[in-house]
């Protein structure tokens, strides 16, 4: 709704009537968004700094930071830019897309780069509900296209914002309102919680273990049953 820069200036939101064109400017944003804080913590690692207003900053900060292994991951768009950027910005090493598409319209048609050109690089897929690849052409394509090593996993009882603070939150808002608990539904879908966040974690961590440390790791080898709510779909 609005963003505040330093100094305490805020703009509201501005965005124009929702269309292709404008999916396409706001992902090419955030992939430039993302490209510029790896930028900034280049200059850190080098011991630069990037505040905008020249704050102090921890001594020592940057020499904590190790830019030869970089990972992301994002839910819905989030994940979507996770991909995009890695095909513009090969600073990033591993990327994992949490039940996002890859295209710009829906039903799926205009794809994105990533989608198209795939990746040589590990990507991690993460759906629930009724999303996976069988029934998004998108993750279809990139599958297609995709060069380097991939995952994908779903959570069928689960729904999109499964991947996000809702599957914490809302349950709780339920509860404390005395709501219908069929509500959370179509959002969350009927997984158990705190099930879903461990295997969320569970699953995240061992991905960018293997890739980004180089640690092997049993869990991504097959259907774990302390994680009985996530299916290996390939």
């Amino acid at each position: 709704m609005a963003v505040e820069f330093p100094g305490g200036r805020v703009e509201r939101s501005v965005l124009p009537p929702w269309s292709i064109d404008v999916a396409k400017r706001v992902l090419a944003t955030r992939v430039q968004d993302t490209s510029f804080v790896l930028d900034q913590l280049e200059i850190l690692a080098n011991g630069g700094n990037p505040d905008a207003q020249q704050q102090s900053l921890p001594v020592g900060l940057g020499r904590l930071l190790d830019l030869t292994r970089v990972g992301m991951f994002g839910q819905s768009a989030g994940g979507f830019t996770s991909g995009e950027t890695m095909v513009s910005d090969h600073r990033i090493d591993a990327g994992a897309d949490l039940d996002g598409s890859m295209a710009f319209s829906q039903p799926a048609r205009d794809f994105g780069r990533v989608a198209n050109e795939g990746l040589d690089r590990p990507f991690l897929l993460m759906s629930a509900g009724d999303h996976s690849a069988p029934s998004d052409p998108s993750w279809q394509q990139f599958l297609r296209s995709h060069r380097g090593w991939q995952l994908q996993l779903h959570m069928p009882a689960g729904e999109h914002f499964t991947y996000t603070d809702h599957q914490a939150l809302l349950p709780q808002i339920v509860a404390q309102l005395g709501l219908e608990p069929d509500l959370q539904a179509p959002i969350i879908g009927d997984v158990d919680p705190s099930r879903s966040i461990a295997s969320q974690r569970a699953y995240l961590t061992a991905y960018f273990d293997e890739h980004l440390r180089h640690r092997p790791q049993r869990l991504l080898d097959g259907a774990s049953p302390d994680h009985p709510d996530v299916q290996f779909l390939g």
